[in-house]
């Protein structure tokens, strides 16, 4: 199994970072890879499911871009920016590229019901407040955002095959995952 989830260390930024917040737990929950869960969280601590991999280095896709795929039910949409191979996770860069989808295109995602949207940045719409829209519109369509993957090993693969660990028990809205090429 290859290992996708990020392993931080104490000296971490982002570590750094969480440590000095007023929340320190609830802060923890949502670095490195995690999922948002603001409404509901997932049902089950482990998945074993395929992931779908559109190639989105040249831009985030449009509706003709998932056009194609006939259904994402069961499935987890996995979305390869190459954020997390070009700028260093935590740093300025990058969490300045944007990665975010237009809601249009959102809603053409969730119409094909996926159970994740797998991505190798820091979310798939700006932070604040239209993040957590997005994440509790994901939510309401039986989805969750995994952010902050390393798809570094899929090269051109249109497919893989998942094991995904999620911290569902976790004190904050942010669960700490695991995500495995199985």
């Amino acid at each position: 199994m290859k290992r996708l989830h990020l392993i931080l260390n104490e000296d971490s930024p982002a570590i750094q970072w969480a440590n000095v917040q007023a929340d320190k737990i609830g802060a923890r929950g949502h670095v490195g890879t995690h999922l948002d869960c603001y409404t509901t969280v997932p049902e089950k601590e482990e998945y074993k499911i395929d992931g779908i991999i559109i190639d989105c280095k040249a831009g985030m896709p449009l509706i003709e871009n998932i056009e194609h795929i006939a259904s994402l039910e069961n499935v987890a949409l996995i979305l390869h920016t190459c954020n997390l191979e070009e700028n260093r996770y935590g740093t300025e860069e990058y969490f300045n590229k944007d990665t975010s989808l237009c809601e249009e295109t959102l809603n053409a995602i969730l119409s094909k019901k996926p159970l994740f949207i797998i991505i190798d940045s820091h979310g798939i719409a700006t932070k604040g407040a239209k993040h957590i829209m997005f994440d509790k519109l994901c939510e309401k369509n039986g989805c969750h955002v995994i952010e902050n993957v390393d798809l570094s090993c899929v090269g051109n693969l249109e497919t893989i095959r998942l094991k995904i660990l999620i911290s569902i028990h976790h004190p904050s809205t942010g669960k700490p995952c695991e995500l495995y090429c199985i």
